[in-house]
């Protein structure tokens, strides 16, 4: 299978663009005299095209795999399992970091058995499961790949993509009356998850791996230049879509739009028409690692949010330097600290691992 190195640079924009959203840079700002409200509303729009992306990049490259691999099932096992291991990790962390700031500001009682249970039954519940965790929120985005691959994996072994794809679509659709077009019909329950949102892309990326020479074909009739603008295009509509749906209509602010199909779509087709795109950029290196800067970045938002809070520089985040410079030093304290992680775990574990592996197999 030949490296697409487009989709790992195009994923280092995707964490930068899901970094902005959850850091929200100019809040509280004026920049120019504009309200720092209406400027951090255009980011996050903007920026709206990068979980989707994630999930077409996961669903094609799984497809890919699933057509080169020897075992179906077993690639597939490793994959989830891989996902299932990556969230509860992070989940744990998460959980913990959370329970050690309640005790350090005397909120939560250890010893306290009541207490204890109220936070386990607040934090450990069923839904976590399906709609992610309410601690490291970001980790909702794991919990849908998991059940989208687990879903599209039934349906390739149907032979059933087809099929899948239409009933996603349908499903998507739907999923936009608990969004921003909550002003016009509101549903009873969520749809940021596998079902709404996630199956839709990651079935679209697989259905791309299947039919790569028709697709590819396509991308290149299109042309690369064309494809940026219909990117473009595509995204300063949805600035007028998510205006109109949330001012006009009082919808929800919202994870996903009619434009967000077009948009990711336009900007994956660039990628499989310019494969070679970052080759050698320190960009797709850091695109390569994504998922890492994904799961570890929202503790850094918070740890440093905390430590001007215990110190007493609150007013430092009310500077403008600091709307500029936040996201950027949140990008790369997770970058590096992940790649800091990676590398502790391989030098304490992977003895461990070699001498597991040679005493199962001598047996």
């Amino acid at each position: 299978m030949e490296r697409n190195y487009a989709i790992d640079y195009l994923k280092f924009y995707a964490i930068f663009a899901v970094i902005l959203i959850h850091t929200g840079p100019f809040e509280g700002a004026a920049i120019f005299g504009i309200d720092g409200y209406y400027i951090d509303f255009t980011i996050d729009t903007l920026s709206r095209f990068a979980v989707p992306f994630f999930f077409i990049s996961s669903g094609y490259l799984f497809g890919m795999k699933m057509q080169t691999t020897k075992s179906r099932s077993i690639y597939f096992s490793s994959y989830v399992s891989k996902m299932v291991n990556l969230f509860l990790s992070w989940f744990i962390f998460y959980l913990l970091y959370d329970l050690f700031v309640k005790i350090f500001f005397g909120s939560f009682n250890p010893f306290s058995v009541p207490e204890i249970i109220k936070f386990i039954e607040e934090n450990i519940k069923l839904e976590v499961f399906f709609y992610g965790a309410s601690t490291g929120y970001q980790l909702w985005y794991l919990i849908a790949l998991i059940w989208s691959i687990l879903i599209l994996f039934v349906f390739v072994h149907l032979n059933k993509l087809n099929l899948l794809l239409f009933i996603s679509l349908g499903l998507n659709m739907i999923g936009l009356f608990s969004q921003s077009y909550s002003g016009l019909i509101t549903l009873p329950f969520g749809t940021r998850d596998a079902f709404f949102f996630g199956l839709l892309y990651t079935t679209l990326g697989a259905y791309a791996a299947y039919n790569e020479k028709a697709i590819k074909g396509l991308a290149l009739r299109i042309k690369p230049k064309r494809l940026i603008a219909l990117f473009s295009i595509f995204s300063f509509l949805l600035i007028i879509e998510r205006a109109v749906t949330v001012f006009l209509l009082d919808g929800k602010i919202g994870d996903y739009f009619l434009m967000t199909l077009p948009i990711t779509i336009s900007l994956f087709l660039y990628a499989l028409s310019k494969p070679a795109l970052g080759k050698d950029s320190l960009f797709t290196k850091v695109g390569k690692e994504s998922v890492g800067v994904y799961v570890i970045h929202v503790f850094f938002i918070k740890f440093i949010h905390l430590l001007t809070d215990v110190a007493g520089f609150s007013s430092l985040e009310e500077n403008i330097l600091w709307h500029i410079l936040f996201s950027p030093i949140v990008f790369v304290l997770s970058y590096l600290s992940y790649g800091v992680l990676q590398k502790m775990k391989k030098r304490k574990f992977n003895p461990l691992f070699k001498r597991m592996h040679a005493v199962v197999w001598k047996q």
